[in-house]
């Protein structure tokens, strides 16, 4: 198994480093022998936690267990049993990985999430059960789902969680490109200006125009640093590993124009300022605590100066449009030394841009137009990397699928028996089988569709800043593929207890 194991590993490893080699570095350095020391130890220490207590259970059963059922050797409880092997590969996890926040973290909302997944598949069979059904085996099968509350909730938070992910990896290999590329305005520009003195505006401005290409505003910028906040020193207040340390601890870009750019909607207060006034970015006045009425301290080349938040804006990065955390009224940075910034959009041949360089050699070109290249082709081979995930999560969930609905065959294997005892048809067993596995997948199918729809929307706004779009072929091919991968695992296993004569008989005998 190990080796075996060890195989496929190195198999996925020589997939993935073929995918990912154009964004790679060339030479990667050796992974070295820890990884196989670190897989074959655990495989050893969960391969003995699994068969320990099997192997001590034989050891204490008595002879009599040959002639009575009922003799069972009381061996290791389960509800003690499982939490000391939680605790231990737990442990290993927190040992491989220096026992970080973001592995408890994880640990956590795997929890959380199986919680609430197993929560809404058990509520959605609950409301099945009020539902008048007609036809007996289905009758039976949500009966007998709800009969077991703990082994229907495990199975529900398993396969729910497994069908989750996959919807996952599947939406986000297909979609995560497509919808970046769709935020990405078609008229926003792909190059970038920088460091033009006062001087060369118009210069700039008559050269682009020559040669078709419309530069857009041109803004003063002014490098500064955020030096206090009401009259406290900014760097006492807001420390380097505070999400808004990088703005006290760097040199920031402030400008001036007469009004506030339109892809800069107002969210609170007044614009454009006055003077004496600042209007900030509402995200970053959040991350330094700052509102309407506060002051802010300036230190720039010349001298100090202080300003009064008079507004806070709505910044679309996005827009690949010049864009700034402070705007101030013309004139209150006239005594700090300055450079203007613009940008233009321009597809033609590269003898332009060769010829901007040459004419303008003090100019910092920025193409935006090749990084953003660059970055999709990024985004392309990790979406192919995406794909050999999917199927590796397929094969682990096939396998899971199968163990899961392995361990409750020995007791459906009991319950057939008194069915047959009392007089079901082997028709009505195979029905009620097939119905009890379809209904257990399409309840694990509607909790994975409002689970993945639920992280979509935390992926899309919160992380890629997309605005939600619901994915309606979520809410019907998740509980469709589920149901089926279900019943036909479920019920192929299930249909073969009543094969063959050993479970007829015991009900003869």
């Amino acid at each position: 198994m190990a080796v075996c194991g060890s195989v496929i590993g190195l198999l996925f490893e020589a997939v993935l480093m073929k995918m990912l080699a154009p964004v790679l570095p060339a030479a990667l350095p050796p992974s070295g022998i820890w990884p196989w020391i670190w897989s074959m130890g655990s495989l050893v220490v969960i391969s003995l936690l699994v068969g320990a207590r099997p192997y001590k259970q034989l050891l204490a059963t008595q002879p009599l267990r040959v002639l009575r059922n009922d003799v069972v050797a009381n061996v290791w409880p389960l509800r003690w049993f499982i939490p000391v092997m939680l605790v231990i590969v737990i442990g290993l996890l927190a040992a491989l990985v220096g026992g970080s926040t973001l592995l408890w973290s994880l640990l956590a909302g795997v929890v959380v999430l199986s919680l609430l997944l197993g929560a809404i598949g058990w509520g959605s069979l609950l409301l099945l059960r009020r539902v008048s059904v007609g036809k007996l085996p289905l009758r039976l099968a949500i009966n007998r789902l709800i009969r077991q509350p703990w082994v229907t909730l495990s199975q529900l938070a398993a396969f729910s969680m497994s069908f989750m992910l996959l919807a996952l990896l599947l939406v986000l290999r297909g979609d995560l490109l497509d919808r970046w590329q769709q935020q990405l305005p078609p008229d926003s520009p792909n190059y970038f200006l920088l460091n033009i003195t006062k001087d060369q505006v118009t210069q700039v401005t008559d050269f682009l125009r020559q040669h078709q290409a419309e530069p857009e505003t041109f803004y003063p910028i002014v490098r500064v640093r955020l030096t206090g906040i009401n009259q406290q020193v900014a760097t006492d207040i807001i420390k380097p590993d505070n999400a808004a340390g990088e703005a006290v601890n760097r040199e920031l870009n402030l400008t001036w124009m007469q009004g506030l750019p339109d892809h800069n909607p107002l969210v609170a207060g007044d614009g454009p300022p006055k003077a004496g006034e600042v209007s900030i970015d509402d995200g970053l006045a959040g991350r330094l605590g700052v509102k309407i009425g506060d002051t802010l301290t300036f230190s720039g080349d010349t001298q100090e100066f202080s300003a009064k938040i008079s507004s806070l804006r709505k910044v679309d990065w996005d827009s690949l449009r010049p864009n700034f955390y402070f705007i101030f009224p013309p004139g209150a940075l006239d005594a700090q030394p300055q450079s203007w910034l613009t940008s233009f959009r321009y597809h033609g041949d590269g003898k332009t841009i060769t010829q901007l360089n040459r004419q303008f050699p003090t100019l910092s070109l920025l193409d935006i137009g090749s990084i953003l290249k660059q970055v999709g082709q990024v985004l392309q081979q990790v979406s192919r990397a995406l794909e050999v995930m999917v199927i590796l999560v397929m094969l682990c969930g096939g396998l899971l699928l199968l163990a899961q609905i392995q361990v409750g065959m020995r007791q459906r294997r009991q319950e057939l028996i008194v069915y047959r005892t009392l007089g079901a048809s082997k028709k009505l067993l195979r029905s009620t089988l097939w119905c009890e596995f379809a209904v257990l997948g399409l309840v694990a199918g509607i909790a994975a569709a409002v689970g993945a729809e639920a992280a979509l929307w935390i992926l899309q706004r919160k992380v890629f800043d997309f605005p939600w779009e619901p994915n309606m072929i979520l809410w019907w091919a998740v509980p469709l593929v589920s149901a089926l991968s279900l019943s036909l695992c479920g019920g192929w296993m299930g249909v073969r207890l009543l094969r063959g004569r050993a479970l007829f008989r015991q009900y003869n005998s």
